[in-house]
């Protein structure tokens, strides 16, 4: 999606929603790739969260028809919570908390996320659940991909957004400055884990030129990506206690 259309679009859902809730619509958040100027076109979604001030079953069927122009659109469907029980589960979506407090567009009403909290201790279990299931999917995933080259280079591509978001949590839980730029947070996050950055970052480039790489299961790219995995893995797992007692 252009630019121009993506504006276009987010003020007709936008406009839709204060038109059928009013005052009861709270927030509307822009996050993802597009307000971290990452977006690619053709590839990444225009992520919307809407706040209302609850949310009832009606509320969905009253929804149905602006959901369905979002993806109509090219985008995903708004993510939709009730003010207080979004602004209650900093503990259950830590990341994504933290990552939206890094990386947002308010563009309608109330900032939902300014100034809470994100527990440490909340975003590392988080953090090592998420990671830990991503690469047993990724092992999965590779079993079933390796006679394919791309496949395999699917698998890998599609995979890489978010683990470049659990990279950008383990530098959060380090104290570390989580740099703006997805090339720069592989950069940090592999030296902080003591991993090659080479295989992430080939592939990232890959993704923002708008290609799928063919990758033969052999190639030492697969097994770089998946040692930086690994790494952050055992980081998150051991130091990464150590870190949220900090």
């Amino acid at each position: 999606m252009s630019a121009t259309r993506a504006l276009v679009a987010k003020s007709e859902v936008v406009d839709g929603l204060a038109a059928e809730f009013g005052e009861r619509l709270r927030s509307v958040v822009l996050y993802g790739s597009v307000p971290r100027q990452e977006s690619i076109l053709g590839v990444s979604d225009v992520n919307l969260l809407v706040l209302l001030d609850r949310v009832t079953l009606d509320d969905l069927r009253r929804l149905s028809s602006i959901a369905r122009r979002c993806v109509d659109l090219g985008r995903a469907a708004p993510m939709l919570f009730g003010w207080d029980e979004f602004r209650q589960s900093t503990d259950a979506f830590a990341i994504e908390m933290a990552d939206l407090q890094d990386g947002r567009e308010i563009v309608y009403g109330q900032d939902p996320v300014v100034d809470l909290v994100v527990p440490r201790e909340a975003l590392r279990h988080q953090l090592e659940h998420e990671i830990r299931a991503r690469h047993a999917q990724l092992r999965e995933g590779l079993m079933l991909a390796a006679p394919i080259p791309a496949a395999v280079g699917e698998l890998l591509e599609h995979g890489l957004p978010a683990f470049v978001c659990y990279l950008r949590s383990i530098l959060r839980l380090a104290g570390r400055e989580v740099p703006s730029t997805s090339e720069d947070v592989i950069r940090a996050a592999a030296n902080l884990v003591d991993a090659r950055p080479d295989a992430f970052l080939d592939v990232w480039g890959a993704r923002r030129a708008g290609f799928v790489p063919e990758i033969d299961i052999e190639d030492p790219l697969v097994e770089a990506y998946i040692e930086l995995v690994e790494r952050s893995i055992v980081w998150v797992d051991q130091t990464g206690i150590d870190a949220t007692k900090g």
